[in-house]
């Protein structure tokens, strides 16, 4: 079915009045976390003040409920946060004053009433869309989005669809994900969580692939497709181990290491090494690395190659198999004795 939409008018005051009333569902699943900085959000406003057009916004109807913001939510996310004093302007916004008014530091608020009102006034061009589905809705996002610089990882959370993308979040939300490994809130709102989940399921299912940005769009084409079906239980079950193992957050649980340990810790499970035994091999197998050795060269430039990649499971895979065999000989010669 063709996609229609009614191109509308609408003030910034109107905006403001409906995210109130809690009629802007800004969190569909497809859509970035909030990502802007200062000195965008800023300059939005600025361009506002000097009556520069922007953009225009893409709505959904969604009946009762009022819209969903499929394309502008950074937008609408900041022109709602400045009307609600919400963050000042940046000392490096482009324009530091208008009319002979010094915007740097201002929140809404402190404006001359004659800025507050334009602000308010400022027209809005949004093009509401019919009720979609889920893949109708995918398709317009990534068809207005192509021409823009967005991410792989963007455009790979289209391709995933909504189901798959609830999925991966609640299991980015397990203690192990949000407490134990190093990331910060930044690269969380731009999805390097689920980014680790996705690189685990390129080396449990696509081991001939490596971590580009191309590699993660195509397991996440497969997933939408369902040539992969993401392995929930076998995930939570990883992150449970993990949780177990280590009692508190690690140096060395980044982003590069990560999938690596769990593509270990999956191996481990199966060989029932006990979680904390697991920890502390793995404690040891960082404590023991040469800073010019084959590990830790192939994490630096080119450490997403399929190369790259391989190297880290091996080595550590390696361990892995050393420690156990360790153990077993150790048991072996006790029994003899």
């Amino acid at each position: 079915m063709p996609i229609k939409s009614n191109p509308e008018t609408h003030t910034v005051g109107w905006l403001k009045r409906q995210d109130a009333d809690g009629k802007l569902n800004k969190n569909i699943s497809i859509q970035r976390k909030e990502v802007w900085d200062a000195e965008k959000k800023s300059n939005l406003m600025a361009s506002l003040l000097l009556d520069v057009p922007i953009e225009s916004l893409l709505f959904e109807e969604a009946g009762d409920a009022g819209y969903n913001v499929l394309d502008g939510k950074q937008r609408t996310l900041t022109l709602c946060a400045f009307i609600a004093d919400q963050f000042e302007l940046s000392p490096k916004i482009r324009v530091k004053e208008i009319y002979g008014q010094s915007l740097i530091g201002m929140k809404f608020s402190d404006l001359p009433i004659t800025l507050q009102s334009q602000i308010n006034e400022y027209e809005l061009s949004i093009s509401v869309l019919r009720p979609l589905d889920a893949e109708e809705r995918a398709t317009v996002f990534f068809m207005r989005n192509q021409a823009v610089a967005l991410s792989k990882m963007d455009l790979s959370r289209v391709m995933l669809g909504q189901d798959a993308i609830d999925a991966l979040g609640r299991l980015c939300e397990h203690r192990f994900m949000r407490e134990k490994i190093k990331l910060t809130e930044p690269a969380r709102r731009k999805s390097e969580d689920i980014q680790i989940l996705l690189q685990y399921m390129i080396l449990r299912f696509k081991p001939e692939m490596g971590f580009s940005g191309a590699d993660i769009m195509s397991v996440s084409d497969d997933i939408k497709n369902e040539e992969i079906r993401i392995p929930i239980p076998e995930i939570n079950s990883v992150i449970d181990y993990l949780d177990k193992a280590f009692t508190d957050k690690r140096q060395y649980l980044k982003k590069v290491h990560v999938p690596v340990v769990m593509f270990t810790a999956q191996s481990a499970i199966g060989r029932d090494i006990a979680a904390n035994t697991f920890g502390a091999l793995i404690d040891n197998f960082f404590e023991s690395l040469d800073e010019n050795g084959e590990y830790m060269t192939a994490c630096k430039s080119g450490s997403a190659k399929h190369a790259s990649v391989q190297t880290r499971v091996r080595l550590m895979g390696d361990a892995l198999d050393s420690a156990i065999n360790d153990v077993t000989a150790y048991h072996e010669k006790r029994k003899n004795e």
